[in-house]
């Protein structure tokens, strides 16, 4: 958690106003842009073009949909944004941004339209989709993977495998509370998340013990950490919350796990390239 170079205020305050700005464009494009022309920027099922998956993202249908998608942008990318910043991997960040932003349009739209209306034929070809969502999902896969990485850089491995575990089990537990779809199984989350809890406490002692001289000597990195975790357990709850249309077939959660596997795979696919460069910043 040491050995980093400090970041000029400067360099600092250009990179928190490139992020600020695309959340500044969407808002933009919504300000801006007539319903009309909103509405020809959406992807359309019947008419699906490679143009129109990339567009689509930076339109949105209401005021509502576009806040909430700014919002979570703004957490997922901040949270991913302090962790990198703080290993001073701050090239792997942007580039892994980047690959998001490009790759997660065109391929979330694609499966969209493959298993919606090849598959399961709930969408009709008039129908439109728009939203930045997809991305943010995408980015959400990246704050997974980094927030794993970090803890195992941090912390060691066991803490790593600890962390994938908690998330796993925190996420199912809060989704399937506040699910109308499934609450069934929400018991059954509970206790499988207690159980994993409790074995980490009685079997994990040393790493226990060693989480707590990190925290002890670098509070800043801990709260980053926790924070991130928190992020990515609420997100993952909030993407695939089962929302059902008229004919009781869920619909969104389609996108956004693709999104964040999307998300992941391209980070993981920076980290790896970088590694095999020698480049590790």
């Amino acid at each position: 958690m040491s050995g980093v170079q400090p970041v000029s205020t400067l360099k600092q305050s250009v990179e928190a106003t490139i992020l600020a700005g695309v959340g500044g464009l969407l808002v933009a494009i919504h300000l801006l842009f007539p319903a009309s022309l909103r509405t020809e920027l959406a992807f359309t099922y019947g008419e699906p073009s490679l143009v129109s998956a990339w567009t689509a993202a930076a339109v949105h249908d209401s005021w509502s949909h576009l806040v909430s998608n700014v919002a979570w942008y703004g957490v997922v990318v901040g949270s991913t944004y302090v962790l990198l910043a703080k290993r001073g991997r701050r090239r792997t960040f942007w580039l892994a941004t980047a690959g998001c932003v490009v790759v997660a349009p065109p391929v979330t739209k694609l499966v969209d339209y493959w298993v919606l209306l090849l598959q399961w034929e709930v969408v009709a070809g008039i129908t439109t989709a728009s939203g930045f969502s997809g991305v943010v999902s995408a980015f959400g896969g990246m704050l997974y993977v980094v927030l794993l990485g970090t803890v195992t850089a941090w912390y060691g491995y066991a803490a790593g495998v600890a962390a994938s575990g908690t998330v796993t089990a925190a996420s199912l537990t809060v989704l399937s509370v506040t699910s109308d779809v499934l609450p069934e199984i929400a018991g059954i989350t509970l206790a499988v998340t207690s159980v994993i809890l409790f074995v980490i406490g009685a079997y994990h002692r040393a790493l226990i013990q060693r989480m707590r001289r990190a925290w002890a000597h670098d509070r800043d990195a801990g709260v980053r950490v926790g924070i991130g975790w928190g992020v990515v357990v609420v997100l993952i709850a909030v993407l695939f919350q089962v929302e059902l249309d008229a004919t009781r077939r869920f619909v969104n959660v389609v996108a956004h796990g693709t999104g964040f596997t999307t998300g992941m795979m391209v980070t993981l696919s920076v980290i790896s390239g970088r590694r095999v460069l020698g480049d590790r910043n």
